[in-house]
């Protein structure tokens, strides 16, 4: 499903683009070591999309808490590699909309219909003392709305992006639901700009998700001016909220 070749294109995209990503990086860090100092019990700490872990404070994470939990569908080489020195963290792979490997199935058998989403399995997040989504909630239908439209043509775009739609509620009622202390740090609006700076196109990245004022909010230039073959700049929009 292309899961891999995104990790791989992401890491490609950070290394060009590395000093015009850090001051997101450096926001997204320092807020999630907020929530973290704010956990009286610090029994496990949870991260939901730890990717490449450019924005994790895995170091202090693993200081903090007596177990960290880093949660992906795919991790690279170097990840693995990089946690080894940490005897308290652990890598779960892993779809945390669990509709990936249904998704599969279902084409494989010549089914045309596309699965709820629902939530992660609970034994990842039992007895968590902190919950984490990292910057995933506007990445969790792309992928699956790009494959689902090649292999299954005819199917309306509309009925697509309802999926799409459940796909991200899913995930935040999902956050809402936790017991515990839950951070959210996610971007929800793109902006693109033509070379003068004007404002070209702009909207919701996460389906039109309603979400409440945000604890923190930063801009993220995803993509500097030179970077995409049109010749227009995109920045994110990031917001990150204490949810509980």
């Amino acid at each position: 499903m292309d899961y891999l070749s995104e990790a791989i294109a992401m890491r490609g995209r950070y290394k060009r683009n590395r000093a015009a990503w850090q001051p997101h990086l450096e926001h997204t860090r320092r807020f999630v070591l907020s929530a973290a100092e704010k956990c009286q019990n610090r029994n496990k700490a949870v991260i939901l999309g730890a990717g490449l872990l450019l924005d994790v404070p895995i170091e202090e994470l693993s200081s903090m808490f007596q177990e960290v939990i880093l949660l992906d569908i795919v991790f690279l080489p170097e990840v693995r590699k990089s946690i080894q020195r940490y005897g308290n963290v652990k890598l779960v792979q892993h779809d945390v909309t669990n509709i990936a490997g249904k998704i599969h199935i279902n084409i494989q058998r010549g089914l045309r219909e596309l699965p709820k989403a629902d939530s992660l399995i609970s034994e990842v997040a039992e007895n968590a003392s902190l919950v984490v989504s990292l910057n995933i909630l506007s990445q969790l239908w792309v992928v699956p709305r790009a494959y689902v439209l090649k292999k299954l043509p005819g199917l309306s775009e509309e009925h697509v992006d309802d999926w799409c739609r459940q796909i991200v509620k899913s995930h935040y009622s999902f956050l809402l639901s936790m017991p515990c202390a839950v951070c959210l740090v996610a971007d929800h609006e793109f902006v693109k700009r033509d070379r003068k700076g004007s404002i070209v196109s702009q909207g919701s990245t996460i389906t039109g998700l309603a979400l409440p004022q945000p604890d923190d909010s930063w801009t993220w230039n995803i993509v500097p001016m030179g970077e995409d073959r049109q010749y227009l700049s995109k920045e994110l929009i990031v917001g990150a909220w204490h949810v509980r």
